[in-house]
């Protein structure tokens, strides 16, 4: 197809990124290798016209490496002949601003180093994950060599033309920012070769030197709402003429007279800078939503409306929209937040063993061999899908961020093994930097921090055996895309902003129009399950084990599931007093906190103490809690005294993974249930091996329900199981003065 348009050639940089999910399986890897990764590599060897950029992320070049090394021969081969340009960048795909500086410095280096072990492959520019980007990374980024990096028209602000390529600089390093035309990549591979030739043909006419076009690999066949077939025709070997890869590269290779296919590196070289920008902090705009909590819907739609341009106030606003910082997530979303600490501390302690290596460096010393493993396992667990929302793979999926956990966990057990850490220790620290001490405790069994103000609960616990955290569970909390779901019962098959311009441009259409006006680069959301505003549900706080509540009597399973019963205390979430923290003889560590707090009887208030006793075993994996409730009034005290507990580690709910009671009845992980007089309950997961048994010494009524959000998945919004909740009660009758001991173990088997 060639196409003659009245307008001045212009550059195209085809750039393709291609990343996978943590925990991704080997079976999955292999597949989006042969539907989609090793297709492109025969497309581009049928093409030779084709020039293009490409990133791989760490995870995929090992596996290349190991199991596919005449792919990675050849891919090395197009980069030896001029044809594929590397793109570098993060080597476990981290998300930049959630980095420390130097395992960015460390992560964009082993990138750097294993592209010049393949025959010294220069490697000059960085592809950001989500498009994170941090003004500093101009002076990181810059003083390891590399000359550009890749960002979103919507993250510059001023806005700016999607022209060639900008100057930012940080401290005197300078970094060319390339800008990607997100809404010529939303064509790709829905409209046909020719529309997308049109569509660059409109920005030339407006003056377009360059164009860059980012499109993730998966999105030619691997994903799970994408076709191999559409893409290439078949499959492997089969993208001449038949599929839309095929297609687009002949289309480019007819249209040589005008379209000229470059590299960022020839941008650079050849081109002078369309200007400075000083972008703020930011990351791509479905993030960048998500990021906002609730408020993200309405911004979402201010925007839209803002960019059909029927307002033309909110029209002139419409370029100087701008989404929130990457940060900002931390601020909405617990589990992200308590995973990026964690991330934090473990690269703490990578750092301290290489600071250790680098001292007392010997030949042969197992230290340098765990530095090493360390690294890479610190590397693969700031995997950025498991920091982000608003993609369809991220941390509302319980599975990426248990790969996450893991390897953090691998990562700082390696560390402590190599040092000789492993007795038991413990720390009063403000750990997730909510302005509040909590005590962390380690054992060489288990890691555990507990929280006095956050209603003395215990927010972590990890198990170094797994290695995982048995309490990473999602909270339920609004999210930007519930909003079109609560507006209506009966959705449509798609819901969210309207479609993108698809520059509705016949074929045999002479003159360049662009129609459609709605030009923001939202996804579309697609509802894999109808009724889902019947599962939406909120909690009141945030998800963790042994948080204390006083039930009133209207209190039930149905409403205690949906977040919506009567709390007659005022304990769940509130400060505790840390009474004491001290390391006993054996091993043992004990936390001592309490609080005194209102309950609710009728029209009156009761004052009531609630005092307990973490004990962290010093040569076990079990933690005894040890509960005090007092009556510090002179009337009686009737109530439902009742703890939650909230466990998960990975999302797994099929065969095998079940709560099994002392009667050895098996129920699964996905079914509600009320148990009465129940002494000991556990989660079994014979898939991986283990057992979380809880034991009460006082028999406890004990209801239980899952944990689901609604959330974004490959399939569309649907729900997500996230783990279970337990909620153990006793019926209690206290007279001035009285007190009532109940006790509760917790123990990890396998």
């Amino acid at each position: 197809m060639r196409y003659h348009p009245a307008v001045q050639s212009i550059g195209l940089v085809l750039a393709l990124h291609n990343t996978q999910p943590p925990g991704t399986s080997g079976h999955d890897l292999r597949r989006a290798f042969e539907r989609a990764y090793f297709p492109m590599l025969d497309a581009l060897d049928e093409y030779p016209a084709i020039r293009a950029s490409m990133h791989w992320s760490g995870q995929l070049l090992e596996w290349m490496e190991l199991h596919a090394p005449d792919q990675l021969e050849r891919l090395v081969g197009l980069v030896n002949s001029g044809r594929v340009e590397i793109l570098g960048g993060l080597w476990g795909g981290g998300v930049l601003p959630a980095l420390p500086e130097r395992d960015i410095v460390g992560q964009v280096s082993t990138m750097m180093r294993w592209w010049r072990a393949q025959g010294d492959i220069k490697v000059r520019g960085a592809w950001l994950p989500y498009t994170a980007w941090d003004p500093s990374a101009a002076r990181i980024l810059g003083r390891l060599g590399l000359q550009y990096t890749v960002l979103e028209e919507s993250q510059f602000s001023p806005p700016v033309v999607p022209d060639g390529y900008y100057l930012t600089e940080r401290e005197g390093t300078a970094l060319a920012l390339f800008c990607a035309d997100t809404r010529l990549a939303r064509l790709v591979p829905e409209a046909t070769p020719g529309r997308i030739l049109k569509a660059i043909a409109l920005r030339a006419r407006d003056g377009a030197r360059c164009v860059t076009l980012a499109l993730p690999g998966e999105s030619f066949g691997a994903a799970l709402d994408t076709s191999a077939t559409h893409c290439f025709g078949g499959g492997r070997g089969g993208a001449t003429g038949r599929g839309w890869v095929g297609r687009f590269f002949a289309a480019l290779t007819d249209n040589a007279h005008w379209l000229k296919l470059v590299s960022f590196g020839t941008v650079i070289d050849r081109m002078r800078p369309t200007d400075r920008a000083y972008p703020p902090a930011s990351v791509s705009l479905p993030v960048s939503i998500a990021a906002l909590g609730p408020r993200g819907a309405g911004f979402a739609e201010v925007m839209s409306e803002a960019r059909r341009g029927r307002d033309w106030t909110l029209e002139r606003a419409a370029p100087f929209l701008r989404g929130a910082a990457w940060e900002q997530l931390l601020g909405h979303y617990p589990e992200i937040n308590r995973l990026h600490k964690r991330m934090l501390r473990t690269s703490a302690e990578v750092a301290r063993l290489r600071a250790t290596v680098r001292d007392d460096r010997r030949e042969g010393d197992e230290r340098t061999e765990a530095l090493e493993e360390a690294s890479r396992a610190l590397y693969r667990g700031q995997n950025g899908a498991a920091y982000v929302l608003g993609t369809d793979v991220g941390a509302q999926d319980p599975g990426v961020r248990a790969q996450a956990w893991a390897s953090l966990l691998r990562a700082e057990y390696t560390v402590a093994t190599a040092l000789d850490e492993l007795s038991p220790r413990a720390e009063k620290v403000d750990y997730d930097c909510d302005g509040r001490a909590e005590v962390i405790v380690r054992t060489p069994h288990l890691c555990g921090i507990v929280a006095p103000s956050s209603g003395g609960a215990l927010v972590e616990l990890d198990a170094w055996s797994l290695p995982g955290n048995l309490l990473n569970v999602r909270t339920r909390r609004d999210e930007p895309e519930h909003a079109e779901i609560k507006r209506s019962e009966n959705l449509p098959k798609v819901v969210g902003v309207e479609p993108t311009a698809l520059l509705e441009i016949e074929e045999e259409e002479e003159e360049l129009t662009e129609e459609a006006t709605d030009i923001t680069d939202l996804p579309l959301l697609h509802v894999a399950e109808q009724g889902l505003a019947a599962r939406l549900q909120y909690d009141r706080h945030v998800r963790a084990s042994f948080l204390d509540h006083f039930l009133g009597p209207e209190a039930s399973l149905q409403n205690v599931r949906k977040g919506r019963f009567p709390e007659a205390g005022d304990f769940v979430g509130a400060d505790y007093q840390l009474l004491k923290l001290e390391e006993v003889e054996g091993g043992d560590t004990h936390i001592t906190v309490a609080r005194d707090g209102n309950v609710n009887e009728g029209a009156a208030l009761r004052l009531v103490r609630i005092q307990k006793r973490f004990v962290f075993s010093g040569d076990s994996p079990i933690i005894d809690v040890r509960y005090e409730i007092a009556n510090r009034y002179h009337e009686p005290v009737r109530s439902r005294f009742a703890v939650e507990l909230n466990l998960g580690l990975d999302g797994a709910h099929g065969p095998g993974v079940f709560l099994e009671t002392a009667a050895d009845q098996r129920t699964p992980l996905t079914e509600a249930g009320d148990h009465p007089e129940v002494t000991s309950i556990a989660l079994v997961d014979e898939n991986r091996g283990y057992r979380v048994i809880l034991t009460f010494h006082t028999p406890a009524h004990l209801w239980h329900y899952p944990i689901e959000t609604v959330s974004r998945t490959p399939r569309g919004l649907a729900p997500v199981f996230q783990g279970i909740c337990l909620l153990a009660w006793w019926p209690i009758e206290l007279w001035g003065q009285e007190r009532r001991r109940i006790d509760i173990s917790m123990s990890l088997e396998g």
